[in-house]
């Protein structure tokens, strides 16, 4: 889905260790291996924040689970739009600006971004706008797709996110890029944020209310536009 996050995802090993620090005896790739996995078993989640797609900066916040049930909101420069998918279906419902960038080269756009704005459209599978937007376990994969990115990470310090004591792991790579994993270090230990500064996909995303259930329902029928069976919009 997103470039940003797909590239934090990140661990290494690190000789530091100190008497009180928690993952005692483990390194930070080892602890980051146990994130990533903890993660991607989690039956449900929220990731929010904001990202890069396409060298366009992108706000998420977005609740999945691994039945692919899934509903947020994304805004980028150019419009926002809600996302529900259910039922092996996806539905979006954009503003004006979202259709009419989603139609941008086709003949008439402006008057189809105007008949679809503020109502739910049903769109393809596949669609390139909501493509990897709710697909937990793949996006997660593609934290983990690239291992040898798992070299040269440090422990840094115990800190708080939303509340939730975690260890940072940090890497500084090139061209002034580091990229920092915040890991639960009570419970199970969830990544509980990734953050990525510097370089030319800069992103935040914080992972919260794990195991909570996706309530992601359709829309009422009478209120969508099956733009699967090409069904078009009044104007």
């Amino acid at each position: 889905m997103i470039c940003a996050t797909a590239a934090i995802g990140a661990a290494g090993c690190s000789d530091d260790e100190s008497s009180d620090q928690p993952f005692k005896g483990q390194s930070a790739d080892q602890v980051a291996a146990k994130a990533v996995t903890a993660t991607r078993n989690a039956a449900s989640l929220r990731m929010a924040g904001k990202v890069s797609a396409e060298g366009q900066p992108l706000t998420v916040d977005f609740h999945v689970d691994t039945q692919k049930n899934c509903k947020g909101r994304m805004a980028m420069e150019q419009g926002s739009a809600d996302v529900v998918h259910a039922g092996q279906a996806t539905y979006v419902k954009g503003d004006e600006e979202f259709w009419a960038n989603a139609a941008k080269g086709s003949a008439g756009r402006q008057k189809q971004a105007r008949a679809l704005s503020g109502r739910w459209v049903k769109v393809p599978v596949g669609d390139a706008r909501t493509t990897g937007l709710c697909d937990k376990q793949g996006f997660l994969a593609d934290m983990d797709s690239d291992k040898s990115e798992r070299k040269g990470m440090t422990k840094g310090d115990v800190t708080t996110v939303n509340g939730r004591k975690a260890i940072a792991l940090e890497k500084k790579k090139g061209g002034g890029e580091t990229v920092t994993m915040y890991v639960a270090t009570e419970g199970k230990p969830y990544i509980l944020k990734l953050d990525q500064s510097g370089g030319e996909n800069p992103g935040t995303v914080v992972f919260s209310d794990y195991e909570k259930p996706v309530k992601a329902a359709p829309p009422p029928a009478g209120q969508v536009i099956d733009a699967t069976k090409g069904d078009k919009a009044a104007s």
